[in-house]
């Protein structure tokens, strides 16, 4: 990934408490942003999800006509924004994320 999507403590004037206390983006702004980054280059990722949610990942890609890479691509800008890596490093850990080993 490269360094400019990345946020590091930094670049936030705001506190880790505060990021969690502030608002969702508006969608006219999520909006702008997302085309933006549609312009910027791409990189490949390859993930292993759960069966539940690739199955409601697929469902909802054919219901509204959207490539399931859209949506992981959509789901992961909006994470990113709501603040710092050191933030989302927390938050992911008590959601039980963990080093996987291939």
């Amino acid at each position: 990934m490269s360094a400019e999507g990345r946020q590091t403590r930094s670049d936030q004037t705001s506190s880790p408490a505060s990021e969690m206390n502030r608002g969702p983006q508006s969608l006219e702004q999520f909006d702008h942003e997302t085309t933006a980054d549609a312009i910027a280059a791409r990189s490949k990722l390859s993930v292993n999800v759960s069966h539940d949610i690739s199955e409601r990942l697929r469902s909802l890609a054919y219901t509204h006509r959207l490539s399931e890479s859209s949506i992981v691509e959509v789901a992961l800008t909006m994470f990113f924004a709501r603040g710092d890596d050191e933030l989302l490093g927390v938050i992911l850990k008590q959601l039980g994320a963990t080093l996987r080993r291939r």
